[in-house]
Formats: structure tokens, C-alpha cells, sequence
């Protein structure tokens, strides 16, 4: 375990690794996990700000304050992190998130609550920024769908299976805020996994032609967002995120108005679909057109959506119904997600892969700033679930008008001789 991986020349001179399945894919693939089972026990926070008495026309800021710390340092990140230096990144973030969940219980008033958040913040966006630029090097060409698909589970799995593990635990804690804390030694075991990691890259990078594993300068990343695709698929993850945090921060308000036990079940129901469809049709995913599928799946989850909120009016079947769509829902979200960052992947130039999947990412973090914000403000002004989930529905449509005409530049692709003969 002690070299990098084998490594083939693509038709285009590029050299590109020669199997999916390498030590270096599934240790970023568990730093991932690890990275975003921080953020999926985050889904209540609403609820937890009120809990402890912050003022409504605060609450939208301040779960806005994480992504906008991530929105901040990820463009910069984006242009100075690259294969080599990523492992020291990603430590740096563990540490850092490490010490802002482990503050949580201790933050109360608005002051507090804001550092924590931005903390936490800087400590994510490091983390996941290093990732990601490690992980576009470690890609087979012919199967970067594939890729991306098993790396996006990462971030499914928690937000599955934390939810109703945190609903479960709480009342046996001290007080809401520590089940934030709880999250805080997954952190240690990501640093254990770092170590190797760090040896691994560090030989990977130095095997590499340098002008694959070279910084690109600002100038080439600003003339990269003029390529075709390229802008289209950022506004569209803008807008998918958008629409994405009104379900994310706000159907546990739902689920509760329906009397439901556990709110939690939406969440586990939409990730367990997610899931089935990633595992059971991971290896079809390269021979789809990525960027027409997914613009198909945004126009679908913009129509879906705002009938989230009409489950109420169904009575005591209400739970049931919201429940179905919840299953809808997570197929249409896990067929499109890692078709965004293929079809990004297949428009970029070779140098700006990394760069313009971590700049996907700041279209992320733009996102998780925009709803909770304005849903937060729409809500102190004195709108409904039902206006917001509508409003979340519309920002899914134009993210689907964005993301279609892409699919021009980006054909599905053959799938590997080793997948037909499976």
C-alpha cells in the first residue's frame, strides 16, 4: 500500500488512473462520510434556535453563517489547493471542525452562536475543498459518473441515518445543543485515516506530469468559467441548492404539523431511495448524457416539491403521502447530483477539473445561503410552509432550464469492457 496507483495514458496523452478501486478513492471517500456526518445532524437547527429563544429574524443568518463562511474562503481554496498540498488541508479542516462541534453546547447567544458557525464553516469548507481536490486525480476517465455517484453517498448516507439517530439520542443528552458535540470525535478517526493518505498523494502527485498536477493561475481559472457548459451548470447547482435547503431546513416543520413521531423518517426515507438507485445503477451512469439527465431530474423535483406542502390537506393520510414523496424525491436527487459534477468534469479542461468542482461547490455553499436566508426572512414576514415550498419549486425549474442545453457538449459514454462483462 505503500505507491500510488496504476496509472494509463487516455487517447488524449492525459495520464489517468487505470482502476476505480484504489486505497486513495476510499479513504477520501470515508473522510468524506466522516465530513459530512457533521453536517447532517445540522438538520434541526432551526428548530434549535428557537428552542434556546433567538430572535426569528436571526435564525436565517445564523444558519446561513457556516455556508457563508465556506462561500467566502472556498474561491480561494479552489485556486491554491491541488494534489499535493491536499492532505495537509484536509488535517487542517478536521482540526478546525473538530474544535467548533465541540463548542456548540456552550454557545448561546447570538455572539457565541456566530463564531461557532463560522468556525464550523471554515473547518468544513477546508476539509471538503481538500477532498475534492485530490479526488478529480484519482479518477479512470471512463468512469467518472461512477466515481462521483460513489462519492456522493457520502454525503447521503449521514443525512439517512443521523437524523433519526440524533431525534433518538437527545433526550437521553444533557441538553439539544450537546448532540452537536457528539459529532466532534468523528473528527479524530479522519485524522487517523490522513496519515497514509498523506504518504499516498505525495507519491501519486510526483508520478504525474507536472502540468496535470500544477496550481492553475487566477487568469486561466477566470477564462475557464467563459468555456461552454461551464457557467450554466454553476447557476444551475446555485439554483438546485437553492431550492434543495427549503426541504432540507424546513420539512421538519412539515413532518411535525402532520404529527409525526419521528421527522426524522422523511429524510431516511429520500437517502435510502437515493441509495438503492446509486447502488443498484451505479455502473449505467457513464453511459447517460449527464447533463440532460440531470437538467430532466431539476424540472421533475421543481414540479415535486411544491406538493410537499399540500400533505397536510390529506388528513391522517398526510404522513403517509409526504413519506411517498420523500422516496421521489431522493431518486430524482441522486440521479442528478453526481451527473452535475460529471457533466462539470467533461466540459473542463484537464488543469481546471479540481478547480471547477470545488467552484461546484461554492455554488453549494451560495445556495445554502440564499434559502435559508430568504426563507428565514419570507417566514418573519409572515409566509406559509406551502409559499416557501413553491418558492423552493421554482428555483428547482430554472435550475432545470440551466443545466438541459449543457447536455450538447456532454454525450453518454460507452461503459467500460470490465462493466459488460460483469
Amino acid at each position: 500500500m505503500s505507491g500510488p496507483p496504476a496509472h494509463e495514458e487516455t487517447p488524449g496523452g492525459e495520464k489517468a488512473p487505470a482502476s476505480l478501486h484504489s486505497y486513495e478513492f476510499w479513504a477520501l471517500c470515508a473522510v468524506s462520510l466522516l465530513c459530512f456526518c457533521n453536517l447532517a445532524i445540522f438538520y434541526g437547527f432551526y428548530n434549535y434556535l428557537e428552542y434556546i429563544g433567538i430572535d426569528p429574524k436571526w435564525r436565517g443568518p445564523l444558519l446561513a453563517l457556516e455556508p457563508l463562511t465556506a462561500l467566502v474562503l472556498r474561491p480561494w481554496l479552489s485556486g491554491v489547493l491541488n494534489l499535493a498540498n491536499s492532505t495537509r488541508a484536509m488535517r487542517m479542516g478536521a482540526l478546525i471542525a473538530l474544535s467548533a462541534l465541540a463548542s456548540y453546547p456552550l454557545a448561546q447567544g447570538i455572539p457565541a452562536i456566530a463564531m461557532v458557525r463560522v468556525l464550523h464553516g471554515a473547518g468544513y469548507v477546508t476539509l471538503a475543498s481538500g477532498v475534492m481536490a485530490a479526488f478529480t486525480h484519482i479518477l479512470p476517465r471512463d468512469r467518472v459518473a461512477q466515481g462521483f455517484g460513489l462519492l456522493s453517498l457520502t454525503s447521503l448516507l449521514p443525512s439517512a441515518l443521523m437524523p433519526p439517530f440524533v431525534e433518538a439520542v437527545t433526550p437521553l443528552l444533557p441538553g439539544p445543543g450537546w448532540a452537536y458535540a457528539m459529532a466532534s470525535p468523528l473528527m479524530v478517526v479522519a485524522l487517523l485515516l490522513l496519515a497514509p493518505l498523506g504518504r499516498r498523494t505525495a507519491a501519486l502527485a510526483a508520478s504525474l506530469p507536472p502540468e496535470q498536477t500544477a496550481r492553475p493561475a487566477w487568469a486561466e481559472i477566470l477564462s475557464g468559467l467563459r468555456e461552454p457548459g461551464v457557467a450554466a451548470l454553476l447557476l444551475g447547482q446555485f439554483c438546485l441548492l437553492g431550492g434543495y435547503t427549503v426541504v432540507y431546513f424546513f420539512t421538519k416543520s412539515l413532518s411535525l404539523s402532520l404529527g409525526a413521531a419521528n421527522p426524522g423518517l422523511f429524510f431516511t426515507c429520500a437517502n435510502l431511495a437515493t441509495v438503492a438507485l446509486r447502488v443498484l445503477g451505479m455502473r449505467r451512469l457513464d453511459g447517460l448524457n449527464p447533463g440532460r439527465t440531470a437538467g430532466l431530474s431539476l424540472l421533475f423535483l421543481g414540479i415535486l416539491i411544491p406538493c410537499f406542502a399540500q400533505a397536510p390537506r390529506l388528513g391522517p393520510h398526510g404522513e403517509a403521502a409526504l413519506l411517498g414523496m420523500a422516496v421521489l424525491y431522493g431518486l430524482a436527487i441522486g440521479l442528478c447530483m453526481p451527473l452535475f459534477n460529471a457533466a462539470m468534469f467533461r466540459v473542463s479542461a484537464p488543469r481546471l477539473r479540481a478547480t471547477n468542482a470545488n467552484l461546484l461547490l461554492v455554488a453549494l455553499d451560495a445556495g445554502f445561503i440564499l434559502g435559508p436566508v430568504a426563507a428565514g426572512w419570507a417566514l418573519a414576514a409572515g409566509a406559509s410552509l406551502q409559499g416557501l415550498y413553491v418558492m423552493g419549486g421554482a428555483a428547482l425549474l430554472a435550475a432545470g432550464a440551466l443545466v438541459i442545453p449543457v447536455g450538447r457538449l456532454t454525450p453518454g459514454q460507452a461503459r467500460p469492457q470490465a462493466d459488460r462483462a460483469a
